[in-house]
């Protein structure tokens, strides 16, 4: 029998770090700089595009970014802390914190929008133009990813998870193929039942 599933909320990137007057004009350029490249390509980006999309002074972008790449490198960094705050539980014992961990990926993973899955594609492909890009948008697809083979018992089970889950979602960002709602409803539950049935078992 599958779990029943559960939607969650994704909050909006804006909210993952502090605000004030300096940092509400830094999401205003990384929240430009995201539709830019959700629209067309990482190609597309120039810094006057961005400060004009962000209703914001070159001069103020500079102010916070000093190049295109910086720009960029921002942008990835604000997706893995988010990625890592919906996830992520440090007050948790280790094994409950990787289920909660598991958990949440998976949710994640099925509620990302195509906007999102557009913009992590555009990231992807141009690592190959800047090649600096590599290491951060890496970083970011294996956040949370060093601490899966510390509990005892779960590493089959939390690299598999990990896996199908990166699979799904690049086979959706790169438009190779577009599961369907029941689709994804019968894959998401069928991961969830996998974890609860494992961290059951591995508690008796």
């Amino acid at each position: 029998m599958h779990s029943r599933i559960t939607h969650y909320y994704l909050p909006p990137l804006s909210m993952v770090i502090a605000h004030g007057a300096r940092a509400s004009n830094r999401d205003a350029l990384l929240d430009a700089l995201e539709c830019i490249i959700s629209e067309g390509s990482v190609h597309d980006v120039t810094l006057d595009g961005v400060a004009a999309r962000a209703g914001i002074t070159k001069g103020g972008l500079i102010y916070h970014f000093k190049s295109k790449e910086v720009l960029l490198h921002a942008l990835v960094e604000r997706m893995r802390l988010r990625l890592h705050a919906y996830c992520v539980d440090p007050m948790l014992d280790a094994r409950m914190a990787l289920k909660k961990f598991l958990i949440a990926r998976i949710h994640y993973a099925f509620a990302m929008g195509p906007q999102e899955k557009k913009v992590m594609a555009n990231l992807l492909a141009a690592a190959s133009t800047y090649p600096s890009l590599m290491g951060p948008v890496r970083t970011m697809y294996d956040s949370g990813l060093d601490g899966l083979a510390r509990v005892a018992d779960t590493a089959g089970l939390a690299l598999s998870v990990w896996t199908a889950l990166d699979g799904f979602v690049l086979l959706e960002m790169l438009g190779v193929r577009q599961f369907s709602a029941v689709e994804k409803e019968q894959m998401q539950a069928t991961l969830l039942m996998l974890v609860e049935q494992q961290f059951a078992a591995s508690a008796r």
